[in-house]
């Protein structure tokens, strides 16, 4: 049994990975009740820094991820990849400005056309909202790498993400700013990085305050070497 519970469901039972793997610190990384993995529970230490920024607010996630609390959002809704309620991420079936949360953790990569699923992440976001971001990866290579296709070899990845993903950010909506900060999976301790993005200037300073506040330290994401070597 784990010394350190998972910060989802609160287990301490843990096992392998996909395909059997281990972390890359060599422990079990994946909780046998809510089967959440490294990624996941990096994620949730980062949601849960943020504190009551969330309250009251309504949410649209992109795959059924458990790394987010849904409790605080007044309203909260999910999009699960060929499932009843499948949103193409590219063009997404739903007004302009009707959430205050867009969520998509290890999705865009999985998108043909990133500049349209970008532009309709904030298309969707009300002008106070923000977009929450993650791909796999980001800052381990030198720049993003295009297959061309969906490999199957690669889960299914169009991409890998590099330090250039800024440059797609700002093309996809120049009057973003966005903060950043390295969350680390209290099992495992392997860190992972979610990137927040909004129009308001008001709200990044309020969402940097609620992460410094609880023991993180964000920074700029629209500045790509900041915290190249805090994932390693």
């Amino acid at each position: 049994m784990n010394a350190i519970a998972c910060n989802i469901c609160g287990s301490r039972e843990f096992g392998a990975g996909p395909k059997g793997r281990l972390s890359p610190g060599g422990f079990l990384p994946r909780c046998k009740v809510c089967g959440a993995l490294e990624r996941h529970r990096a994620f949730r230490a980062g949601f849960a820094a943020l504190g009551a920024e969330f309250d009251g607010l309504s949410a649209l996630q992109f795959s059924d991820d458990p790394s987010v609390p849904r409790a605080p959002f007044a309203r909260f809704e999910v999009s699960v990849y060929g499932g009843p309620n499948h949103l193409d991420l590219a063009d997404i079936d739903r007004p302009s400005g009707s959430v205050d949360v867009a969520i998509a953790n290890h999705v865009l990569e999985h998108v043909e056309d990133d500049h349209a699923a970008l532009k309709e992440l904030d298309r969707i976001t009300a002008p106070e909202g923000f977009v929450i971001l993650s791909v796999p990866d980001l800052l381990r290579c030198d720049a993003t790498i295009e297959y061309g296709m969906a490999r199957a070899d690669k889960h299914g990845h169009y991409r890998i993400y590099g330090p250039d993903i800024v440059d797609r950010w700002r093309r996809a909506q120049p009057q973003w700013r966005a903060v950043g900060a390295v969350c680390r999976d209290p099992v495992t301790g392997e860190p992972d990085r979610l990137t927040i993005l909004s129009q308001s200037q008001k709200r990044i300073e309020a969402l940097t305050k609620a992460w410094q506040a609880n023991g993180l330290e964000p920074f700029d994401a629209l500045k790509a070497t900041v915290a190249t070597t805090a994932l390693g």
